[in-house]
């Protein structure tokens, strides 16, 4: 049990030094991604997977403004799938 608790603690100060890096690498791909789906939407032709996919950068737009970074960037390679972009 001691070594769990040895890893858990490790693993936590590895995220606490770490999270800043990640944190800007996050934010780029946000913007480049987000940059890539907003061409892709302006290029689209409108239909139902088009809905999809506005709904997808909208979710990675609110996940990308609160931190949440990999979930945004989700969302955005998601909407890129979806406008065949991907």
């Amino acid at each position: 049990m001691k070594f769990v608790s040895r890893i858990a603690i490790a693993a936590a100060c590895a995220a606490f030094v770490l999270s800043p890096a990640a944190s800007a690498s996050g934010r780029n791909d946000c913007v480049h991604l987000g940059k890539q789906v907003s061409e892709a939407l302006s290029a689209a032709q409108p239909g139902q997977a088009t809905d999809q996919a506005r709904a997808q950068a909208d979710a990675g737009r609110s996940y990308c403004s609160t931190g949440l970074f990999a979930q945004g960037v989700a969302s955005y390679t998601k909407a890129l799938h979806l406008l065949g972009k991907a």
